[in-house]
């Protein structure tokens, strides 16, 4: 409203114009004052209402969810959105953060797991749901502007820690994000998902080129896996950059250069210096506070984790089946024939000569889900990196002792994207288990989260009131 001083003029000023006008103020003034005064009532009340009834008690400053156009543009920071406008109330945030290309999506790709875990009780009378939408091809760059997000979130919220549930990459967020001291202050629990924290084997160009060159001997199959990891990476080259494989488990063999006689063919230059993630390696040495973390981790099926007569029958027979079911939709982009590709392709990335000799295979990353192993996704030790080959499915049971996050599991026959749109493949039950701890029963992907999420609510509430 004007200030009143503004809308009259003194006496020797005085005109027809003006006393028309000073009319028509007087009027809007009256009906605005009322309105002031019904509001002003309004304030008073509310002012001597309980702290938690008050809605204005924590501040509603993040926009909802973008429209479907505007998520065409590439994310230049880290936004915070919010899932509908009402008050957290006496609430604390739960953000959801986004893998690789998320941000591209409605909801950032998270709709079946907010659906499943808002329409729960106690889920929704304990958090207000949250999503960061960030550039997932610089994850790197990001981790500033997520700090600053983190920030924002944390103060709007009256200072309440936040619970994360992060998808891959978003978990390499989440986790160089909190090497801040400020930000892991804000931050409760980061529930990560097939998240690389070591990297990943696939994202290592030389290595992978190295590995087609060895295991591929027809023409066209060797130049067809050649020039699209060339053509992805190209494009794509933060992933290599940031999250190629931080060689924990000493892996990676000293090749050198190498080269096919094939046009186009395999080629590049092997070696643990060029090759290593000494960036994240540099990170995992640093002193960090893994029991904050939960750690979910996957692994498909594939043929060379049979017995030889058996791999032999996949590799032969079932060959045309796979050329229909995977290679074909796999060049459509479908994702999940993808992820069913980057699985044997990783898991026939061959080991250095004394890790062979170690584990008795050249293939050492069978147990992977398209994108990372089951080591990395858990975020195994260095030690148990280093002194225990995981290799084989009997193993997993005793991983569970190596770990040393808040806790771990590992599932057996799904995907990379599993974890948000609960796909199986050959239409597998949706029940799985954890076969790390086998005994704890089956339920569906949704449910073990929700499950372990409300499980370290009382662990927390319990040490809390302890």
């Amino acid at each position: 409203m004007q200030n009143p001083s503004l809308m009259y003029h003194s006496a020797k000023n005085f005109t027809m114009r003006g006393a028309v006008l000073s009319f028509l103020c007087a009027s809007l003034l009256g009906s605005t004052q009322a309105a002031v005064s019904s509001a002003a009532e309004t304030v008073s009340v509310a002012s001597q209402l309980p702290l938690s009834s008050n809605v204005s008690f924590v501040k509603n400053e993040f926009p909802t969810l973008p429209l479907k156009k505007a998520l065409k543009k590439r994310p230049t920071s880290a936004q915070v959105y919010q899932r509908d406008d009402k008050p957290l109330g006496d609430r604390s945030p739960f953000l959801f953060v986004h893998g690789l290309r998320g941000e591209y999506y409605p909801a950032f790709r998270w709709t079946k797991i907010i659906k499943k875990f808002t329409s729960n009780a106690d889920f929704d009378s304990k958090y207000k749901v949250y999503l960061l939408r960030h550039d997932s091809l610089s994850t790197v760059k990001t981790i500033p502007d997520f700090q600053s997000a983190i920030a924002s979130l944390y103060n709007a919220s009256q200072k309440r820690p936040i619970t994360i549930l992060a998808l891959s990459i978003g978990g390499n967020l989440v986790y160089e994000g909190m090497h801040d001291k400020a930000t892991d202050n804000a931050i409760r629990l980061a529930f990560t998902l097939g998240t690389p924290f070591r990297g990943s084997p696939i994202f290592c160009m030389d290595w992978l080129q190295y590995s087609v060159y060895k295991n591929l001997s027809f023409p066209w199959t060797r130049i067809d896996h050649s020039l699209a990891y060339k053509y992805y990476f190209r494009k794509n080259s933060g992933l290599v950059s940031d999250f190629g494989w931080d060689n924990a488990d000493a892996s990676i063999p000293n090749v050198g250069y190498f080269h096919s006689s094939l046009p186009l063919g395999p080629k590049g230059d092997l070696t643990v210096k060029r090759e290593a993630n000494t960036r994240l390696a540099e990170l995992n040495s640093q002193p960090f506070d893994k029991k904050k973390l939960i750690t979910y981790s996957g692994y498909l099926l594939n043929p060379f984790m049979m017995p030889d007569t058996k791999r032999k029958i996949d590799t032969t027979v079932m060959a045309p089946y796979t050329l229909l079911s995977v290679k074909i939709p796999s060049h459509f982009g479908r994702e999940h024939p993808v992820l069913k590709w980057l699985n044997r392709d990783m898991g026939t990335i061959i080991a250095a000569k004394d890790i062979q000799n170690k584990t008795g295979t050249p293939f050492v990353y069978q147990l992977n889900d398209g994108i990372t192993p089951v080591s990395s996704a858990v975020f195994l030790p260095q030690e148990a990196c280093a002194n225990a080959a995981l290799v084989h499915e009997s193993e997993l049971p005793k991983l569970k002792s190596a770990t040393d996050v808040h806790l771990a599991r590992v599932f057996r026959n799904i995907d990379h994207l599993t974890f948000i749109d609960g796909y199986r493949p050959l239409n597998a039950s949706s029940e799985i288990r954890d076969e790390m701890e086998p005994e704890a029963g089956t339920k569906h992907i949704f449910d073990w989260m929700l499950s372990d999420l409300l499980q370290f609510d009382q662990s927390t509430n319990k040490i809390a009131h302890e």
